[in-house]
Formats: structure tokens, C-alpha cells, sequence
């Protein structure tokens, strides 16, 4: 049973009851921990696996309740949106304890995807006299990585539509046990004059505002070690002959490992004084068998360009393609393209070992000719979360660059003492457009391009836009504006 604004209770046998009293129907629910009693005083909907009534609580107020069967799946969906219909009536109670002064002119947990708004964060809008409030709520821990983007988009859209001269404030609700991830975060959210105010709440609603600065200090932990890659003869010849077969990258690691891959799927290893090749079931080789990895590269390349898969191809099929690494590939064969000063050699991926949140974002570490660090954060198809998973990167880097912690992986390089560059790459069609609305909230301190390539960058990679900031494309401006 959902009642908006409860936690949800189950109805088991023996632990429940209908009853007539004086003309009217009333239902009981009870358990170990909790029991409830509501008049029912009509069916409003049913459907299969749910009933929808209207109800009387114990003071003569009305309200939802919703009766679910859970072995139909039909009820799946209802019962997901009862409970995000029930912690926005929750956050409703939050906001009128928390700020009694203040009008309530809006609050909603229903999707709409033209403006990007999701369904799983209810979001409201406050008034009084002059002042506005965007206010965001996160339902659990797990769910704080995301809400920060949503809250921005939010926010954005209140403050465009609020009288001229109403100051908008962006109040964002975390459940106890998160916030530390929002406030790193918050800190370099410093753009078009944002105004954040961060609030913890607990399991019966209670909210309490927090200082972001209390909430802890990055924590991460940056690879000791570098080996800087040392081939010989053989191994070289060898990774010229790959790197011109289409769809075969080679990607250097800090241990001085080369992982070959096509298409993004590792097929091969070159480490010191030995070769490992195969997909499913691997096989050592001596350093001398280069022939025998260039003959593997070779068959993948032809089981994707043939008429049809071979069938005596490894796996027994065409091998499956993996675009985030293969769009890493394509970067770092076409570096020059994206920045003309970064140096080619050595450019870092998974530099750090710990950081901020679950990342499917591929991080690429280098430096340019004058000793500045960049930060390539690639991304093969739209994210809406794409700039802030990125700004998590870039705090780390940045946090450990400070500490001159960097230096033992740019062996020769002076590091500069500015802040690092941040580059987001992904095909041009595939940034989203609230990419520009967050990224109008990144500090000014924060040196942020967006790269473009061409939507068939795997056959021939192309950049195509460079957007400085929040920049929009020209097609997106007015006239003036263009």
C-alpha cells in the first residue's frame, strides 16, 4: 500500500482489515513497527494490479492511497512511481518546515524530457517578495552522483523565468550519508553568480543545512609509479605496421605495457621481452613473434571489412566493438588534431586510482609544449552528466598538480603552476544540449573546451567544432549573437 507522502507498507495476511463503520468503509494495516487507519471514500481508479482511492486521514484531510499487487508485473512501474510520487510529497513537508515563510508555487517528480527534467528527483519552486528559490531533492545516497546536473538544469529554468530583478537561490536536499561528493563539487560552481545552499535530511525528513566546506576534503590517490616504454627494434616495426590497419589503436599504460586493441577490444600485449595475443584464451609469445600478433591484426581487420563473419574467426563471430577505448585510440593516433602543442609522448590514462563516483568516461592525462596539463575526457555517446564527471576529474588532477604530486609521470617536464585544461571529446552530434546550460555554472578559473568530431570519426577522424566554455553553436544563437 503507497499513501503519498509514507513509506510504503505491505499487506499481509493477518495483518490487515476492512471494516464497515456507521456507512463507511475503512481499511487497517499494521506491523511490527508501524499501523494505519483510513476511511476510504471512493475508487478512483483501478486497473490491473493497482487501486487508486481517495482517502480521509485522522484531522478530516484528504489524500492518495494506491493498492498494489505485486506478483502482477503491471504494477512494477506504479509501484516505482508511487514511491518517487511519495518522497516528493516528503519533500514537500521538508520545505514547509524548513522555510515557513516562504510560497510553494510549484513542485513536481513528473518527467519532461524536452527540458531535461527527470522523474526521479523531485524539484520545486519558492517565492517571497522578490526572492526565488530553486529547491532539488535527492532520494538516496545513490542516486547523488546524478542530481547535481538535474539541479543545475533546474535551476536554470527558474531563474529564465522568474520576474526581472527576483534574485533565484539553488537549495539542493541530500539524504545523511552523501553530500560530500555535491560539495567538492559546488566549490567550483561559481559561474553566472550561482547561489547554493546545501541541506542534509534524515530518515523521518528532518533536514539541517551543512557548510559544504565541512564535508570533507578530496580524497584520491595518484599511480606512484611511471615506466617510461622502451621498445626494441622488432616491437617498434611491429607497432608502426598496427597503428595503419584500420580500427587498431595502441594504448600505453604506466607500466610500460602497451594494450593493443581493435575497435576498442584488447587483442594483444606488448610487455617487456614478451608478447601476449588472443581474445578469449590468451597465449604467451617471445618477443621475437611479432609476425604472429600483426597476422591476428590482420584477421580482425578482415573479419569487418569482408562480405560476411568468417566462421573460423576468433570467437566465431565478428568481435564486438567497444566505442569509448576505440574513440581513445582514434585520440591519441590523432592528437595533433585536437591540440597542436601537446607534446605525443607520454599521454596517461587511469592515472588516478581512486576517485569521485562509478566513471564510464575514458580520462586521458598530457601535456602541452609550455608545460601545462590537459585533461581529455572522452565521451562516444550523449551524456547529460558528461561536464560534471568531468569537473570530478579535473578537482583531482588539479588537487594533485597543486601538491606537485605529478611530476615523476612528465619525466623532463616542468609543470606549470596554472590551474589544468579541461577538453571534453565526443562526435559533435552527440553533446547534449543541457552540456551548455552546466557548463555556464563552471568556474572562470576552469579553462573548458568542448572537441567535436565527425560522427564517422572510425574511418576518418575529423575535429569539426571547438566550443570555448559555455559557448553555444552558431546554429543555437540569435542573430545578434552570431
Amino acid at each position: 500500500m503507497l499513501e503519498y507522502g509514507e513509506q510504503p507498507i505491505a499487506v499481509a495476511p493477518g495483518e490487515f482489515a476492512l471494516e464497515i463503520r456507521s456507512g463507511n468503509l475503512w481499511i487497517e494495516i499494521w506491523n511490527d513497527t508501524r499501523s494505519i487507519s483510513r476511511k476510504i471514500l471512493s475508487i478512483e481508479r483501478h486497473t490491473t494490479g493497482a487501486l487508486d482511492c481517495s482517502i480521509q486521514r485522522f484531522g478530516g484531510k484528504t489524500g492518495k492511497l494506491t493498492i498494489l499487487d505485486l506478483d502482477r508485473p503491471q504494477a512494477a512501474h506504479r509501484s516505482l512511481r508511487g514511491l518517487r510520487e511519495n518522497f516528493a510529497e516528503q519533500f514537500r513537508r521538508m520545505l514547509s518546515r524548513q522555510f515557513p515563510a516562504w510560497g510553494i508555487s510549484s513542485l513536481s517528480s513528473s518527467p519532461d524530457l524536452q527540458r531535461s527534467f527527470s522523474s526521479r528527483f523531485p524539484r520545486a519552486r519558492l517565492e517571497r517578495g522578490n526572492l526565488g528559490m530553486a529547491a532539488f531533492a535527492c532520494p538516496t545516497p545513490d542516486d547523488e552522483e546524478d542530481v547535481l546536473s538535474f539541479a543545475l538544469i533546474w535551476y536554470d529554468h527558474v531563474r529564465k523565468h522568474s520576474r526581472s530583478g527576483t534574485r533565484v537561490e539553488l537549495c539542493i536536499f541530500l539524504p545523511e550519508g552523501s553530500g560530500r561528493l555535491s560539495a567538492q563539487r559546488l566549490r567550483w560552481l561559481t559561474g553566472q553568480s550561482l547561489s547554493s545552499r546545501l541541506f542534509l535530511f534524515n530518515a523521518h525528513g528532518s533536514a539541517g543545512e551543512v557548510d559544504p566546506r565541512d564535508l570533507g576534503n578530496v580524497e584520491t590517490s595518484v599511480a606512484s609509479h611511471y615506466r617510461p616504454l622502451r621498445l626494441d627494434a622488432s616491437a617498434a616495426s611491429l607497432l608502426a605496421r598496427l597503428r595503419e590497419t584500420p580500427g587498431v589503436g595502441c594504448s600505453p599504460e604506466l607500466s610500460g605495457t602497451i594494450s593493443v586493441r581493435f575497435r576498442g577490444l584488447e587483442f594483444a600485449r606488448i610487455e617487456p621481452g614478451r608478447l601476449i595475443v588472443g581474445i578469449e584464451e590468451r597465449r604467451e609469445l617471445s618477443a621475437c613473434h611479432t609476425e604472429e600478433v600483426w597476422n591476428f591484426a590482420a584477421h580482425l581487420a578482415a573479419l569487418c571489412t569482408g562480405p560476411q563473419p568468417l566462421a573460423d574467426s576468433p570467437g566465431g563471430a565478428v568481435p564486438p566493438s567497444f566505442p569509448e577505448k576505440w574513440l581513445e585510440s582514434s585520440v591519441r593516433s590523432h592528437l595533433p588534431l585536437i591540440d597542436p602543442s601537446l607534446l605525443p609522448d607520454p599521454v596517461h590514462g587511469q592515472v588516478l586510482t581512486t576517485a569521485a563516483g562509478d566513471r564510464d568516461l575514458i580520462d586521458l592525462l598530457a601535456i602541452n609544449s609550455s608545460g601545462r596539463l590537459s585533461i581529455l575526457e572522452l565521451k562516444a555517446a550523449e551524456d547529460i552528466h558528461l561536464p560534471l564527471q568531468a569537473l570530478d576529474y579535473w578537482i583531482h588532477i588539479a588537487w594533485h598538480a597543486e601538491r606537485g604530486e605529478l611530476k615523476h609521470l612528465f619525466p623532463g617536464a616542468i609543470i606549470g603552476r596554472g590551474t589544468p585544461r579541461l577538453a571534453l571529446i565526443a562526435p559533435a552530434l552527440a553533446f547534449h544540449p543541457s552540456n551548455t546550460t552546466i557548463l555556464r555554472y563552471f568556474s572562470p578559473e576552469i579553462d573548458v573546451e568542448r572537441i567535436g568530431v565527425n560522427s564517422d570519426w572510425q574511418k576518418n577522424f575529423k575535429v569539426v567544432l571547438r566550443l570555448k566554455g559555455a559557448e553555444s553553436p552558431q546554429s543555437h544563437r540569435s542573430l545578434n549573437e552570431a
